[in-house]
C-alpha cells in the first residue's frame, strides 16, 4: 500500500503542470528583461569615460549578457 500511495503523491495533473510551465515562463521573461537591461545600461566605449581596457571588457560582457 505504501508503493500505491508515493505513487499517487507524484501524479501531476494538467493544470499542475501547466501553471508550473505558466511560473517558468514568466521568471524567465523577468530574468531576461534584466540581463537586456543590464547589456544596454553598461558604458559604451572610451567616449564615455573607459579605459581602452576597459572597453574591450565591458564589451565582452555586453556579448555574454546578449547570448
Amino acid at each position: 500500500m505504501n508503493d500505491v500511495a508515493a505513487t499517487r503523491k507524484r501524479v501531476v495533473t494538467r493544470e499542475k503542470a501547466l501553471h508550473a510551465l505558466y511560473e517558468a515562463s514568466e521568471l524567465e521573461h523577468n530574468l531576461m528583461c534584466t540581463y537586456l537591461y543590464a547589456a544596454f545600461s553598461l558604458k559604451d566605449g572610451v567616449a564615455e569615460g573607459l579605459a581602452p581596457d576597459e572597453a574591450e571588457a565591458v564589451s565582452r560582457w555586453r556579448r555574454t549578457l546578449i547570448r
